[in-house]
């Protein structure tokens, strides 16, 4: 732990840090609000891979609903 919390000591530290609002965050909360912040499986690696499954299914779901912009 403390070397994560010399990291975050530093300026550079704390400027990555609060970025990871704008690139983690939502990705949680889209799939909290899918699929609700229940998991099914305990453990490190079974929350991992629920998380996971959880995020490639949100993202193809995203992939074949995508309607293409079309071109002129």
């Amino acid at each position: 732990h403390r070397p994560m919390a010399d990291r975050l000591a530093t300026p550079e530290g704390r400027r990555l840090y609060k970025r990871r609002a704008a690139l983690v965050e939502p990705g949680f909360a889209q799939l909290f609000q899918r699929f609700g912040r229940d998991l099914h499986y305990r453990g490190r690696d079974g929350v991992d891979t629920e998380v996971k499954l959880l995020g490639l299914v949100h993202n193809l779901n995203k992939l074949f609903r995508h309607t293409a912009i079309p071109t002129s």
